[in-house]
């Protein structure tokens, strides 16, 4: 049976909708085709570049019609980098997308009738820029010296970026610092095609309460130039914490390795919410944007009636922020991670802020939960 569609054909399309990757989707002759870069209720004409069985890709030739919630994207690395998938789109019409998403998933992976669910409007940022706290970022060799920077879409090309426009300013400063110092004790970016080379990310996190920032080196082996380095990245400005971690296997997707190793400075930096301290190790999971953060945490306490919610579960507690942020208007709160190195900040943050009804538990969320359910919390 030949197929609908072809390599190079070029096909008219409305699109309908956004796919998870922020990708547009239109339908020709019922067959699903994926166009990055569009959004509803656009019509374009698309050439296809490549053909499944149950779905196309294309890229867009030209616009018939535009949507008026077009925007120009703020970063100049948008087209190329695929850090990002919606600049394209002004910010209001993201977060409207963003909930349809939320319905499409409901509606395809559940049972639940979404008339019967009531849907609050999504909370946006004040300005979405600057705002992710910690970048976990690919290094790479070039004549110049070594780089940071983020892969294109579906591939594993680095585009050298030095100044990330959603990354905090101090993020990016360090970044381009620690470049420098690299650079000058010859320490070089790992190549998998000639397994040469140690440094594979540079792993760094300002507090948003503090800002304070940690820094740390993955590496697939040690050298001493790393000691001498880490020695001068201390008096960069805010950094109060140098690390490394060894992850030598090429093939392993994870950041970190198994273990950090603080080669100068403290072994946390300290994040905050109003008098709630909350003290992080380097692979300590923390939200990625604090100020959105401090809404969301806001906001579930709005949700709860602490008359009847006695007990709370935290599942994917991560370092504990929302189980602890909650501690003082409940009888008990349990939160659960898998990664031990969050359930061991989290617990060292119960120590810091002098709690006793918190309970932490190592292990996945649908074999511990269970388990506490028998017991009867």
């Amino acid at each position: 049976m030949k197929p609908l569609l072809e390599k190079e054909q070029k096909i008219l399309l409305t699109i309908k909708r956004l796919g998870i990757n922020g990708e547009g989707i239109g339908y020709y002759k019922r067959q699903a085709v994926f166009v990055d870069g569009v959004i509803p209720p656009e019509e374009v004409i698309v050439k296809i570049t490549d053909v499944k069985n149950n779905f196309a890709k294309g890229e867009v030739v030209k616009w018939n019609i535009r949507a008026s919630e077009r925007a120009k994207p703020f970063c100049r690395h948008y087209h190329e980098c695929g850090g990002c998938q919606t600049q394209h789109i002004a910010y209001q019409e993201q977060l409207s997308f963003k909930e349809d998403m939320i319905k499409q998933a409901i509606e395809r992976y559940s049972s639940v009738d979404l008339e019967s669910i009531t849907f609050n409007s999504i909370i946006g940022m004040n300005n979405p820029k600057n705002y992710r706290h910690k970048s976990q970022m690919p290094v790479q060799n070039t004549p110049e010296g070594i780089t940071t920077g983020l892969y294109k879409k579906e591939s594993n090309d680095l585009v050298p970026i030095l100044d990330c426009p959603i990354q905090n300013e101090k993020v990016n400063f360090v970044n381009q610092e620690v470049l420098k110092i690299l650079d000058k004790h010859d320490i070089r970016a790992f190549d998998s095609s000639t397994m040469r080379g140690m440094l594979r990310y540079i792993v760094t996190r300002v507090s948003h309460r503090t800002e304070e920032v940690q820094v740390t080196l993955v590496i697939t082996i040690y050298n001493k130039a790393l000691q001498l380095a880490a020695k001068e990245m201390i008096k960069i400005p805010g950094v109060e914490s140098v690390a490394i971690s060894k992850n030598k296997d090429a093939k392993n997707v994870a950041i970190f390795g198994d273990e950090v190793e603080i080669l100068q400075g403290k072994e946390y930096i300290t994040e905050g919410i109003n008098d709630i301290l909350y003290d992080l190790k380097p692979k300590a999971f923390y939200q990625l944007n604090p100020e959105q953060a401090i809404k969301l945490y806001k906001y579930i306490k709005t949700q709860l009636n602490f008359d009847e919610d006695k007990v709370i579960v935290d599942a994917y507690t991560g370092s504990g922020a929302i189980s602890i942020y909650l501690a003082p208007y409940v009888n008990k709160v349990i939160g659960i991670d898998i990664n031990k190195e969050s359930i061991y900040s989290a617990r060292h943050n119960l120590k810091i802020n002098k709690l006793s009804n918190v309970e932490f538990e190592i292990g996945e969320v649908n074999v511990v939960l269970p388990e506490l359910y028998n017991r009867g919390l």
